[in-house]
């Protein structure tokens, strides 16, 4: 298989798979989501009632760690370019989710739905498509 396929192959099931690993936590979690959106910065997520979510620990460590589990794919071949997107994309991606389960940490408890309801504000401003359910 030609290598750029390859990449690209494995760069868009990357992206699927921890976006459904997101989903996932959601759907075990019952926590309800109002829409499915694709923005410039943040690619593909879902915006959720952040109340139900935002004072449960293990939710949290949960909903924005667990997609980190694909890099665990590097191990299998790491000379595979398919593969290898799998850690790389993961990598990059749980920086950010990384840098929002700290922000939201760091947050007293009585402000961070607060904190989370203005972070879905900012992400709609640069909605490129929105499915709201």
């Amino acid at each position: 298989m030609n290598v750029l396929l390859s990449v690209m192959m494995g760069l868009s099931l990357a992206l699927v798979l921890h976006e459904l690993t997101h989903l996932l936590v959601i759907f075990y979690y019952k926590i309800p989501f109002k829409a499915i959106v694709l923005t410039k910065w943040t690619a593909f997520g879902f915006l959720v009632e952040n109340k139900m979510y935002v004072n449960n620990g293990r939710i949290l460590v949960l909903l924005y760690f667990l997609p980190l589990i694909w890099c665990c794919m590097f191990f299998i071949d790491p000379t595979e370019p398919f593969l290898v997107m799998f850690p790389l994309v993961n990598i990059f991606g749980g920086l950010g989710d990384m840098y929002n389960y700290f922000k939201i940490i760091s947050i007293p408890s009585q402000k961070r739905i607060e904190w989370a309801n203005s972070s879905d504000d900012k992400a709609l401003k640069s909605v490129i498509w929105m499915k709201e359910l």
